[in-house]
């Protein structure tokens, strides 16, 4: 039975999934703050289709565009600083709609 795409997955089965060793994810874990598994019973992780996604962009950094983790960490950075200015942009423009439609 195949589980539903939403469903926590097991380091194992990302391992399979990314085509990456299980200890290599162990390691990225400690190397990347954005790779945060949920440990359960007896140290077990479970990645949510978020983190697997992380972990692809990853593989992909190291792998395909040959960064080094500090390079690749670098990125991702740059990355999340982009999305957190794009979210504020957004509310400062909802604002100055909010705004415009006051006074028309």
């Amino acid at each position: 039975m195949m589980k539903n795409h939403d469903a926590l997955k097991t380091i194992g089965e990302v391992s399979k999934l990314i085509q990456v060793p299980a200890y290599v994810l162990r390691f990225w874990e400690k190397k990347f703050k954005q790779i945060s598994p949920i440990k359960k019973n007896g140290g077990v992780r479970y990645y949510s289709p978020e983190q697997v996604s992380i972990i692809e962009r990853i593989k992909n950094l190291l792998y395909e565009k040959k960064y080094s983790i500090n390079g690749a960490i670098g990125v991702l950075k740059k990355k999340n600083n982009y999305e957190i200015e794009k979210k504020n942009m957004i509310q400062e423009l909802k604002h100055l709609i909010d705004e415009i439609e006051k006074n028309i």
